[in-house]
Protein backbone atom coordinates (compact mmCIF):
# COMPACT_ATOMS: atom_id res chain seq x y z
CA UNK A 1 0.00 0.00 0.00
CA UNK A 2 1.34 3.25 -0.95
CA UNK A 3 0.59 6.92 0.18
CA UNK A 4 2.51 10.21 -1.40
CA UNK A 5 5.54 7.76 -2.62
CA UNK A 6 6.40 6.12 0.56
CA UNK A 7 5.11 2.63 1.63
CA UNK A 8 3.72 1.53 4.48
CA UNK A 9 5.08 -1.69 4.52
CA UNK A 10 8.53 -0.58 4.98
CA UNK A 11 8.07 1.25 8.36
CA UNK A 12 7.11 -0.72 11.40
CA UNK A 13 3.58 0.03 12.43
CA UNK A 14 4.35 2.22 15.91
CA UNK A 15 6.88 4.26 14.26
CA UNK A 16 4.67 4.97 11.08
CA UNK A 17 1.71 6.03 13.64
CA UNK A 18 3.82 8.12 15.32
CA UNK A 19 5.05 9.76 12.17
CA UNK A 20 1.32 10.22 10.85
CA UNK A 21 0.23 11.70 14.47
CA UNK A 22 3.18 13.96 14.65
CA UNK A 23 2.17 15.63 11.43
CA UNK A 24 -1.22 15.62 12.20
CA UNK A 25 -0.65 17.53 15.45
CA UNK A 26 2.03 20.10 13.27
CA UNK A 27 -0.43 20.76 10.31
CA UNK A 28 -3.83 20.08 11.40
CA UNK A 29 -4.97 22.13 8.40
CA UNK A 30 -2.44 21.58 5.70
CA UNK A 31 -2.80 18.16 3.87
CA UNK A 32 -0.06 19.11 1.66
CA UNK A 33 2.60 19.91 5.06
CA UNK A 34 1.53 16.71 6.24
CA UNK A 35 1.95 15.13 3.26
CA UNK A 36 5.56 16.80 2.82
CA UNK A 37 6.26 16.00 6.39
CA UNK A 38 5.11 12.42 6.23
CA UNK A 39 7.62 11.67 3.21
CA UNK A 40 10.37 13.41 5.23
CA UNK A 41 10.39 11.63 8.61
CA UNK A 42 9.34 8.02 6.57
CA UNK A 43 12.87 8.82 4.12
CA UNK A 44 14.54 9.83 7.54
CA UNK A 45 14.01 6.63 9.04
CA UNK A 46 14.87 4.52 6.63
CA UNK A 47 18.31 6.37 6.65
CA UNK A 48 18.57 6.16 10.20
CA UNK A 49 18.10 2.51 9.98
CA UNK A 50 19.89 1.50 7.25
CA UNK A 51 23.14 3.55 8.56
CA UNK A 52 25.86 1.72 7.34
CA UNK A 53 28.29 1.85 10.61
CA UNK A 54 31.07 -0.06 8.93
CA UNK A 55 34.35 1.25 10.94
CA UNK A 56 31.94 2.95 13.50
CA UNK A 57 30.44 -0.36 14.16
CA UNK A 58 31.71 -0.51 18.19
CA UNK A 59 30.16 2.83 18.75
CA UNK A 60 27.16 2.11 16.92
CA UNK A 61 24.98 2.06 19.88
CA UNK A 62 26.28 5.36 21.36
CA UNK A 63 25.91 6.86 18.27
CA UNK A 64 22.00 5.74 18.31
CA UNK A 65 21.62 6.74 21.66
CA UNK A 66 22.81 9.98 21.17
CA UNK A 67 20.80 10.50 18.18
CA UNK A 68 17.54 9.53 19.77
CA UNK A 69 18.23 12.07 23.01
CA UNK A 70 19.48 15.01 21.01
CA UNK A 71 16.70 14.98 18.38
CA UNK A 72 13.04 15.24 17.97
CA UNK A 73 12.54 14.15 14.22
CA UNK A 74 13.67 11.18 12.23
CA UNK A 75 15.22 13.04 9.63
CA UNK A 76 17.35 14.69 12.57
CA UNK A 77 18.38 11.89 13.77
CA UNK A 78 19.48 10.34 10.87
CA UNK A 79 21.77 13.70 9.52
CA UNK A 80 23.28 13.24 13.33
CA UNK A 81 23.87 9.31 12.36
CA UNK A 82 25.23 10.04 9.32
CA UNK A 83 27.70 13.09 10.54
CA UNK A 84 29.15 10.88 13.41
CA UNK A 85 30.26 8.12 11.48
CA UNK A 86 31.96 10.42 8.90
CA UNK A 87 33.47 12.17 11.95
CA UNK A 88 34.44 8.93 13.82
CA UNK A 89 35.36 7.39 10.37
CA UNK A 90 37.97 10.38 10.02
CA UNK A 91 39.28 10.21 13.50
CA UNK A 92 40.12 6.46 13.36
CA UNK A 93 41.72 7.27 10.01
CA UNK A 94 43.53 10.55 10.73
CA UNK A 95 47.65 10.46 10.46
CA UNK A 96 49.09 13.04 9.24
CA UNK A 97 52.49 12.65 8.07
CA UNK A 98 54.00 16.21 9.59
CA UNK A 99 52.70 15.49 12.77
CA UNK A 100 54.15 13.05 15.57
CA UNK A 101 51.25 10.63 16.35
CA UNK A 102 52.45 11.24 20.03
CA UNK A 103 50.60 14.66 19.44
CA UNK A 104 47.76 13.74 17.66
CA UNK A 105 46.81 10.55 20.03
CA UNK A 106 47.28 13.49 22.86
CA UNK A 107 44.90 15.96 21.28
CA UNK A 108 42.55 13.09 20.16
CA UNK A 109 42.15 11.79 23.95
CA UNK A 110 41.69 15.06 25.03
CA UNK A 111 39.02 16.25 22.53
CA UNK A 112 37.54 12.60 23.59
CA UNK A 113 37.51 13.77 26.88
CA UNK A 114 35.60 17.34 26.32
CA UNK A 115 32.79 16.26 23.70
CA UNK A 116 30.68 13.13 23.39
CA UNK A 117 30.30 13.75 19.80
CA UNK A 118 32.41 12.51 17.42
CA UNK A 119 31.91 15.20 15.10
CA UNK A 120 32.82 17.69 17.64
CA UNK A 121 36.09 15.94 18.65
CA UNK A 122 36.99 15.93 15.24
CA UNK A 123 36.37 19.61 14.75
CA UNK A 124 38.63 20.24 17.61
CA UNK A 125 40.92 18.47 16.43
CA UNK A 126 41.58 20.00 13.47
CA UNK A 127 41.59 22.77 15.06
CA UNK A 128 44.27 22.03 17.55
CA UNK A 129 46.31 20.72 14.64
CA UNK A 130 46.32 23.30 12.48
CA UNK A 131 47.63 25.56 15.93
CA UNK A 132 50.36 23.35 15.76
CA UNK A 133 51.43 23.51 12.41
CA UNK A 134 51.38 27.16 12.80
CA UNK A 135 53.23 27.27 16.08
CA UNK A 136 55.96 25.19 13.99
CA UNK A 137 56.50 27.46 10.74
CA UNK A 138 56.26 30.51 13.67
CA UNK A 139 59.16 28.62 15.47
CA UNK A 140 60.83 27.23 12.03
CA UNK A 141 60.81 31.59 10.73
CA UNK A 142 61.50 33.31 14.01
CA UNK A 143 63.83 31.16 16.37
CA UNK A 144 67.10 32.09 13.83
CA UNK A 145 66.30 35.41 13.91
CA UNK A 146 64.99 35.87 17.24
CA UNK A 147 68.38 38.47 18.25
CA UNK A 148 68.23 40.27 15.11
CA UNK A 149 64.03 40.73 16.30
CA UNK A 150 65.03 41.31 19.75
CA UNK A 151 68.11 44.28 19.04
CA UNK A 152 65.97 45.75 16.59
CA UNK A 153 62.84 45.85 18.46
CA UNK A 154 65.41 47.20 21.44
CA UNK A 155 66.25 49.88 19.13
CA UNK A 156 63.38 50.65 18.27
CA UNK A 157 61.45 50.65 21.69
CA UNK A 158 63.93 52.90 23.29
CA UNK A 159 63.79 55.78 20.99
CA UNK A 160 60.57 57.34 22.35
CA UNK A 161 60.36 60.86 23.49
CA UNK A 162 58.17 62.86 25.21
CA UNK A 163 58.60 66.63 25.70
CA UNK A 164 55.94 67.11 28.21
CA UNK A 165 58.14 64.82 30.39
CA UNK A 166 60.88 66.68 32.84
CA UNK A 167 64.01 65.41 33.97
CA UNK A 168 64.95 65.50 37.36
CA UNK A 169 67.75 64.56 39.26
CA UNK A 170 68.61 65.01 42.99
CA UNK A 171 65.56 67.37 42.87
CA UNK A 172 66.82 69.87 40.14
CA UNK A 173 65.53 70.16 36.71
CA UNK A 174 67.99 69.21 34.51
CA UNK A 175 66.26 69.79 30.90
CA UNK A 176 62.63 69.52 29.65
CA UNK A 177 62.01 66.12 27.75
CA UNK A 178 62.78 62.79 28.47
CA UNK A 179 63.22 59.88 26.54
CA UNK A 180 61.84 56.33 27.40
CA UNK A 181 61.63 52.86 27.09
CA UNK A 182 58.13 52.26 25.45
CA UNK A 183 56.65 48.79 26.72
CA UNK A 184 56.22 45.24 24.93
CA UNK A 185 52.78 43.50 25.69
CA UNK A 186 52.82 39.74 24.99
CA UNK A 187 49.97 37.22 24.56
CA UNK A 188 51.32 34.53 26.70
CA UNK A 189 48.37 32.39 27.06
CA UNK A 190 44.89 32.51 25.09
CA UNK A 191 43.34 34.17 28.22
CA UNK A 192 46.39 36.62 29.57
CA UNK A 193 49.12 38.92 28.51
CA UNK A 194 52.34 40.71 30.19
CA UNK A 195 53.64 44.07 29.22
CA UNK A 196 57.43 43.84 30.00
CA UNK A 197 60.42 46.58 29.62
CA UNK A 198 63.30 44.57 29.29
CA UNK A 199 63.68 40.51 29.37
CA UNK A 200 62.26 38.01 26.75
CA UNK A 201 64.82 35.55 25.94
CA UNK A 202 62.50 33.44 28.08
CA UNK A 203 59.76 33.98 25.76
CA UNK A 204 59.11 30.99 23.17
CA UNK A 205 59.17 32.56 19.56
CA UNK A 206 54.99 31.86 19.19
CA UNK A 207 54.65 34.14 22.43
CA UNK A 208 57.27 36.40 21.11
CA UNK A 209 55.92 37.27 17.61
CA UNK A 210 52.94 38.17 19.51
CA UNK A 211 54.71 41.28 20.92
CA UNK A 212 52.90 44.59 20.13
CA UNK A 213 52.82 48.08 21.55
CA UNK A 214 49.67 49.61 23.03
CA UNK A 215 48.46 53.18 21.67
CA UNK A 216 45.89 54.00 22.89
CA UNK A 217 43.09 51.64 21.61
CA UNK A 218 44.86 50.54 19.05
CA UNK A 219 48.09 48.11 18.88
CA UNK A 220 50.90 48.50 16.56
CA UNK A 221 52.47 44.58 15.80
CA UNK A 222 56.38 45.38 16.05
CA UNK A 223 57.74 41.83 15.86
CA UNK A 224 55.24 40.96 12.93
CA UNK A 225 56.27 43.92 11.04
CA UNK A 226 60.13 43.45 11.63
CA UNK A 227 59.71 40.02 10.31
CA UNK A 228 58.27 41.33 7.44
CA UNK A 229 60.93 44.19 7.28
CA UNK A 230 63.52 40.95 7.36
CA UNK A 231 61.66 38.92 4.83
CA UNK A 232 61.79 41.97 2.73
CA UNK A 233 65.20 42.75 2.92
CA UNK A 234 65.94 39.17 2.13
CA UNK A 235 63.70 39.03 -0.99
CA UNK A 236 64.69 42.63 -2.85
CA UNK A 237 67.72 43.41 -0.58
CA UNK A 238 69.64 39.79 -1.25
CA UNK A 239 70.19 40.29 3.36
CA UNK A 240 71.61 36.70 4.40
CA UNK A 241 71.05 35.49 7.36
CA UNK A 242 71.04 32.18 9.14
CA UNK A 243 68.14 29.94 8.13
Amino acid sequence: MANGGWKMTEIPAEIMSAILKSAAEEWPDDKDMQEHTIEEESSGYREFSSADFAAALTVKDDIIREAMESHDTWEARANHVHDEIQAYTALEELAPEDIPMTIVAAVKHKAAAEHDWYRLQFQQVECELATYRQIVRTRTKVAPIRELLQRMEQIIGSSCYNANIQNRSWGYLESSGRQFRYPVTFYTSDTSNEKRWDRQDDLSPEALITGHYKVGANELNIYRALVKIVDMLREDYGLQLPH
